[in-house]
């Protein structure tokens, strides 16, 4: 099961809805509908959504008389809800769908929330976080998007809009946009689950990063040593090592013997104490000796 069905078999349990929530989940997904001749016909794949909207249609309009068409295909069943007659009960407290009714909808958080949640079951998808973060709804008729982008955004939730295939797709790709908006429509627990995601890919970018720091700075110090090494090498050949005062002589032999070490590391092993600083001071010396020495030959 893909990470956005697990989201909507979630928010099609509403068996604890209050009557006025189950009248907001409703109507966002007769809202989401297509229509036909002026009613909502919800069409859908998920059993689970048919199956939620029949027990909310029950609960909220218990006078109106429904039916589902089964429609078997090669991929699977389509179904399809039809409302077959006192449409007028449906009319009378939903409105004709042009805009989202106040009446439908009061305001409130919960039932705002219950509205979104009904819209996103019908029209809705989020991506599988561990690939990308994307959430987005996408209404089968283009007239009521404009609507329901003022409605999400008037509840502090900044998403955006764009168009495909001539649809009208409304989406967000912030991870804590659609952690908001999940928790608003009652999937805290997938909402948590995108949380968990980010903060291992958080983890793991910051490891990496470090890693790669010091692979750098590891890929720095042997280049360095290496060219001092080189530098050593064609002093004691060339002018010996008594060429060099007693100071270059013991900087030239550490180095020598303990290529592999760093800087810091290679203070250590002085007689005298020598700060990093100084020893930089000093391979700098001997490899401005052997470049004269190289240049007078």
């Amino acid at each position: 099961m893909s990470f956005s069905s697990e989201i909507k078999k979630e928010l099609c349990d509403v068996k604890n809805l209050t009557t006025e929530q189950s009248a907001a989940m409703m109507y966002g997904i007769l809202f989401a509908s297509r229509f036909e001749g002026g009613r909502p016909v919800l069409q859908t794949e998920n059993l689970e959504l048919m199956h939620a909207a029949v027990e909310l249609l029950r609960a909220v309009f218990p006078g109106v008389h429904s039916e589902i068409v089964r429609l078997v295909k090669n991929s699977g069943s389509l179904y399809t809800l039809k409302i077959k007659s006192c449409y007028e009960q449906i009319e009378k407290q939903f409105g004709n769908f042009s805009s989202i009714s106040v009446k439908a909808v009061n305001g409130g958080d919960e039932e705002s929330g219950s509205f979104l949640r009904g819209v996103f079951v019908s029209c809705g998808s989020v991506t599988d976080p561990n690939k990308e973060y994307h959430l987005e709804l996408v209404l089968p008729e283009n007239e009521r998007s404009s609507a329901l982008l003022g409605f999400i955004t008037e509840h502090g939730m900044a998403f955006k809009e764009t168009r495909r295939a001539k649809r009208t797709v409304i989406y967000a790709k912030e991870s804590e946009l659609i952690e908001d908006f999940l928790t608003y429509i009652g999937a805290a627990n997938h909402s948590l689950e995108i949380m968990q995601v980010k903060i291992v890919k958080d983890f793991r970018n910051r490891v990496n990063r470090s890693v790669n720091c010091e692979s750098a700075n590891l890929d720095k110090t042997v280049a360095a040593s290496n060219k001092s090494v080189e530098d050593i090498e064609f002093i004691f050949s060339t002018m010996g090592a008594d060429w060099l005062s007693p100071e270059l002589q013991e900087t030239a032999r550490l180095r020598m013997e303990n290529p592999e070490m760093s800087l810091s590391e290679l203070c250590g092993l002085f007689a005298e104490p020598i700060s990093r600083s100084g020893l930089n001071h000093r391979l700098k010396k001997l490899s401005k000796l052997a470049e004269e020495l190289k240049n007078s030959g």
